[in-house]
């Protein structure tokens, strides 16, 4: 018999009412979570400093959710990273605008306005994956353990 989907990769985030077996999956996963070591809080001493503040804000909450555990930790840190890359070039932007005219007089866009861009995609896809957006956790939401993490406010918290 033919699997729906079966190309796809497995999403615990979507639970289809009409498959009670999916839940179950999403409840083991957290049961196995359990097992396995919480993310550090204690951000790598590489880290610039925008990746570092994120990485102080989110850690402890990624940890009080239960989805993300230290085999997380590298997507975290590309997370983070991709964070640092956002506000340098967003600060490259306010700097010297989002074109500049070149020695012909020519306009051309600022690369960083490309930077930025990519950033924002890849926040996004590793936000997906670590269950950081609000579709990811309102799928995995457990009222028990339900924290609200929202990214856009956390973002704010640090001028993004």
């Amino acid at each position: 018999m033919k699997q729906p989907n079966a190309g796809r990769k497995r999403n615990l985030a979507v639970v289809d009412p009409k498959h009670p077996e999916q839940n179950k999956n999403k409840e083991a996963l957290i049961e196995a979570n359990k097992k396995l070591n919480e993310l550090n809080e204690k951000p790598p001493a590489h880290l610039p400093k925008y990746a570092k503040q994120l990485w102080k804000e989110l850690a402890p909450e990624l940890n009080k959710v239960g989805m993300v555990t230290s085999l997380d930790s590298t997507n975290f840190e590309l997370f983070c990273m991709q964070y640092q890359e956002h506000r340098d070039a967003v600060n490259t932007i306010k700097k010297y605008g989002s074109v500049y005219e070149d020695s012909n007089g020519n306009l051309k866009k600022n690369p960083a306005v490309n930077v930025a861009d990519t950033a924002t995609k890849n926040l996004r896809s590793l936000g997906m994956i670590l269950g950081i957006d609000y579709n990811s956790r309102s799928q995995n939401a457990n009222t028990e353990s339900d924290n609200n993490i929202d990214i856009n406010e956390a973002m704010k918290a640090f001028g993004g």
